[in-house]
C-alpha cells in the first residue's frame, strides 16, 4: 500500500510539473514538445503565447539550443518587452526577470519569431527550448524551420490556374500569359515583398530590370482565388 501511495504521489507531481505553463500559437494552436514548424517566404511569422497555469509566479524563458545552416543573424525574437534582431546559440531570452503571475499570459499581440535571413538557398533550422526557471527539465522543445522554396511549384501547376511563362531565368523582362486577371507578388528569399503587379487577361511583359540579381519567389493568384508559386532567377 505504501509503494502504491508513493507511486500515485510521484505521478501527481510529475503531471503538475508539465501543466505549469502552456505554449501555443496566438490562434490557440498548442505547440507541443518535438514540434517542427516550417515557414517559407511571405508567411514566416510565428506569433506565440505563453501562459502560467500554475499557482505560483513563473519566469518563462526561450533558449536557442541549436542552429542549422544559420548563425542566428537576421532572426527576430520579440518576447518579454524586448525585440532581438538576432539569436545566439545557448542565448536565453529575455535576458532579465520577466515573471508571469498565476493565470497570466504574455501580451496577445507582438511576441513572435520571424526569419529575415535569405541564407544561401538551404533550409535553415533554429531549435528552441521554452521552460520556466527552475523547471528546465520540463521544457517544450520545438524547431522553427525556414524553407526558402516552400510552396514553389512547377510549370504544370501554373498552367492549371491559367498562367503560362516562357522562362524562370530572366535578365530584365518577365513574360507570361494569363487566361484571366489576377495578381503577381514577388518575394525575396527572406520573405520580403519586392514587387507587386496586377495583370489582366492576355500577354504580359513585366520589366524587372531594377531588381538585384538573386533568387525570388513569384506568387500568382487569380480572381477565382487559386494561387501557386514559381522560383525566379534574376541575372
Amino acid at each position: 500500500m505504501k509503494k502504491i501511495t508513493l507511486s500515485i504521489l510521484f505521478s501527481m507531481v510529475f503531471l503538475n510539473a508539465f501543466s505549469q505553463f502552456i505554449f501555443r500559437k496566438s490562434d490557440g494552436t498548442p505547440i507541443t514538445n518535438g514540434t517542427v514548424l516550417t515557414y517559407g517566404p511571405g508567411s514566416n511569422y510565428l506569433n506565440f503565447r505563453v501562459q502560467n497555469t500554475s499557482n505560483q509566479d513563473l519566469d518563462i524563458k526561450v533558449k536557442c539550443t541549436n542552429l542549422v545552416n544559420t548563425t542566428g543573424t537576421q532572426f527576430e525574437l520579440c518576447y518579454g518587452g524586448s525585440c532581438y534582431d538576432s539569436v545566439a546559440l545557448n542565448g536565453v531570452y529575455p535576458e532579465y526577470e520577466n515573471p508571469l503571475a498565476p493565470g497570466q499570459s504574455n501580451p496577445a499581440q507582438g511576441d513572435h519569431f520571424v526569419n529575415f535571413n535569405s541564407g544561401n538557398g538551404q533550409v535553415m533550422e533554429l531549435h528552441f527550448s521554452v521552460y520556466p526557471i527552475g523547471f528546465e527539465n520540463n521544457a517544450i522543445n520545438f524547431v522553427y524551420r525556414f524553407d526558402p522554396l516552400l510552396g514553389v511549384n512547377s510549370f504544370e501547376n501554373l498552367s492549371s490556374i491559367g498562367i503560362n511563362i516562357e522562362n524562370t531565368t530572366i535578365k530584365s523582362d518577365f513574360k507570361f500569359n494569363a487566361t484571366q486577371s489576377g495578381n503577381l507578388s514577388i518575394f525575396n528569399l527572406n520573405g520580403q515583398l519586392v514587387k507587386e503587379y496586377k495583370f489582366s487577361e492576355g500577354s504580359q511583359n513585366l520589366n524587372l530590370s531594377e531588381m538585384s540579381s538573386a533568387i525570388y519567389v513569384a506568387n500568382f493568384s487569380t480572381l477565382e482565388g487559386k494561387s501557386t508559386s514559381v522560383k525566379l532567377i534574376k541575372n
